[in-house]
């Protein structure tokens, strides 16, 4: 009879086990290595967890299965729930339950190479903004453009700055002559 419960839990995902525990199927996410450019397989494992106070008078269609296999468990220590696992008498004379793990033969990795596409048009988030691939490669080339026209043309400044200096220093020595030595000295 232990053979119903597989095809439940696989089923539904969760399978109440009156005065024993609940099984669940609870899923590691799908990991992704861009290096070996491979998806690895959503990873099932069976969780379980004994029975609160208030869910030992429930009801449901494994009531009679379950006392029959607490008295399995009472009288030879252990129980197999065949492609699940094994529900074990511990120390204390509570259920412990050992899951058994999933083939991974059923769930192989998955190549998965990064497909991009240059000419096709694709909507982006750039911060809070929505905008398209073709939006974002205008604005870097005008922004790329830019400096450089301003980095080729500091020299024609430093040109200007020079020429404005010499003409001062020029007006200078016209009006007032040259003279080291200043006008406080008499010979």
């Amino acid at each position: 009879m232990e053979y119903l419960i597989a095809p439940t839990l696989f089923l539904k995902k969760i399978c109440r086990l009156p005065g024993i525990g609940t099984l669940s199927i609870i899923q590691h996410p799908t990991m992704s290595d861009r290096v070996g450019e491979k998806l690895t397989a959503p990873e099932p494992f069976i969780y379980f967890a004994a029975p609160r106070e208030n869910e030992e008078n429930t009801f449901n269609e494994f009531t009679a299965l379950s006392e029959l296999m607490k008295n399995d468990i009472e009288s030879n220590g252990r129980i197999v729930l065949p492609g699940i696992g094994e529900f074990v008498k511990n120390e204390n004379g509570g259920i412990d339950f050992i899951a058994w793990h999933i083939n991974p033969l059923f769930m192989p990795e998955v190549n998965a190479k990064r497909v991009i596409r240059q000419k096709e048009e694709h909507t982006l988030l750039v911060g809070d903004k929505e905008t398209t691939n073709t939006k974002m490669s205008g604005y870097y080339q005008e922004e790329v453009l830019m400096p450089q026209i301003q980095k080729d043309r500091w020299w024609v400044w430093a040109i200007i700055l020079g020429l404005i200096a010499l003409a001062t220093i020029i007006i200078y020595l016209s009006q007032n002559g040259f003279n080291l030595l200043g006008n406080d000295i008499n010979l």
